[in-house]
C-alpha cells in the first residue's frame, strides 16, 4: 500500500469522526435545549406571566436557549464530549482499522499490534518516567506563548476578537465538571483515539512519521488557534513515549497531569479564570514557568546524549517525515475542515 493510500484512510477517518461527532452533538444538545425551553415556557404560561404561544415574543424562545447554554455548559459539554468518546471514537477505530488498511493479519477489530509487538512494551523507571513528564511543562508554556501572539496578530490585523475557546468552555462549570470532562474524561479518549489507534495505524510506516502526523491531527482537532501550538508540541511527547513503551497507560498518566496542573489548578485558584493577577495566581504562574525551564533543561539534555528513538530500518518511511503523508486528498480534506471549524467558531464567540 502506498504512503498517500494509507494516510488518505487516515485523514479520511478523522473527517467523519469529526463530522459525525459535531453532527450527533448538535442533534443532541439541539433536543436537550428544546425540552428546556418547553419546559421554561410551560412554567411561564402556568404563572401567568405569558397568556399563551400566540402572545409570546419570539425573541424570549431565543433567549430562553441562550439561557439553556450558560446554565447548563457542564450538560452542553457532557453531551458532546460522550458522544464523541462513547459512540464515535469507537465507530472512527472500527474504520480506521478496516481489514483493507491493515498492514498485516491481525484479529480484532480495535487491535493495532501483533503478539510480538505487543512483548516489545517497555516499562519505565521513576526516573525516565518523571523525565518525560517535565518535557511536557515547557511545550505547554512555549505552544501557548505562540498561539496567544498569533492570536494577538490576527486581532490586530482583523479587528475581529479571537477568544480562547477552553477558557470560555471552562469558565461556565464547576470544579467536579471541569475535573470529570478536562482531567478524567478527554485526557483518557484523546489517548485512545490519537496514540493508540493513530499511532497503532500508522506506525509500521515509519515511527517518527507516525509520532508527527499524530501530534499535528491532535492540535488540529481541537479547532482553536490558542491550543493548536501547545496541543502539538505535547502531542510529540506523549506520541513519543507511545512508540517507545507500547504502554498507553504511561501517556494517559501524562495528559491527565498535564490537564491536571493547566486547567483545574488555575480553575481552583480563579473560579472564573478571569486572569486577574492576585498574588496566589502570581505565584503559581511562576511555579509553571520554573517547570518549564527545569524542563527545557532535562529535554535539551535528553536529545544532547542522543536518546532519541532512532528510525526503523526497512520502514516505508525510511527518515522522521515524509510531504506524501500530508500531500493527500484524505490528510488535506482534514486540515481544510479543521481550519474552517476554527475561524467558524473563532467568528461565532
Amino acid at each position: 500500500m502506498s504512503i498517500k493510500k494509507k494516510y488518505s484512510h487516515l485523514g479520511l477517518s478523522i473527517v467523519f469522526y469529526l463530522v459525525v461527532s459535531n453532527i450527533l452533538a448538535a442533534i443532541a444538545i439541539g433536543i436537550a435545549s428544546s425540552v428546556y425551553t418547553f419546559k421554561y415556557l410551560f412554567a411561564l404560561m402556568q404563572s401567568g406571566e405569558i397568556a399563551d404561544a400566540s402572545t409570546m415574543d419570539p425573541r424570549l424562545v431565543s433567549e430562553i436557549a441562550s439561557k439553556f447554554s450558560t446554565e447548563n455548559a457542564a450538560l452542553v459539554n457532557l453531551l458532546s464530549m460522550g458522544i464523541s468518546y462513547f459512540i464515535v471514537i469507537p465507530l472512527t477505530i472500527l474504520i480506521l482499522n478496516s481489514k483493507k488498511y491493515k498492514d498485516i493479519p491481525i484479529k480484532g477489530a480495535f487491535k493495532f499490534s501483533t503478539p510480538y509487538e505487543d512483548s516489545m512494551k517497555k516499562t519505565l523507571s521513576p526516573g525516565e518516567f518523571f523525565n518525560f513528564l517535565m518535557f511536557m511543562f515547557p511545550m505547554g508554556i512555549i505552544g501557548s506563548a505562540i498561539g496567544s501572539t498569533l492570536a494577538y496578530i490576527i486581532t490586530a490585523i482583523t479587528g475581529n476578537n479571537m477568544s480562547d475557546l477552553l477558557t470560555s468552555m471552562l469558565s461556565n462549570m464547576s470544579l467536579p465538571a471541569v475535573l470529570l470532562l478536562s482531567v478524567i474524561l478527554a485526557p483518557i479518549f484523546e489517548e485512545i483515539l490519537f496514540r493508540y489507534a493513530v499511532i497503532g495505524y500508522a506506525r509500521r510506516f515509519g515511527e517518527w512519521n507516525a509520532i508527527i502526523i499524530s501530534a499535528l491531527i491532535f492540535g488540529l482537532i481541537h479547532t482553536n488557534i490558542f491550543q493548536f501550538f501547545y496541543a502539538f508540541l505535547l502531542g510529540i511527547i506523549l506520541g513519543y513515549v507511545y512508540v517507545y513503551t507500547r504502554r498507553l497507560i504511561y501517556t494517559i498518566i501524562m495528559h491527565v497531569t498535564f490537564n491536571f496542573f493547566g486547567a483545574f489548578v488555575p480553575m481552583l485558584i480563579d473560579p472564573t479564570l478571569s486572569g486577574k493577577a492576585t498574588p496566589v495566581m502570581i505565584a503559581y504562574t511562576a511555579f509553571q514557568y520554573l517547570l518549564a525551564v527545569v524542563g527545557l533543561i532535562l529535554l535539551i539534555l535528553f536529545v544532547k546524549k542522543g536518546n532519541l528513538l532512532e528510525t526503523t530500518p526497512n520502514a516505508p518511511i525510511p527518515g522522521k517525515f515524509s510531504k506524501d503523508s500530508i500531500l493527500n486528498f484524505g490528510m488535506i480534506a482534514l486540515i481544510i475542515v479543521c481550519i474552517g471549524l476554527t475561524v467558524f467558531i473563532a467568528m461565532s464567540m
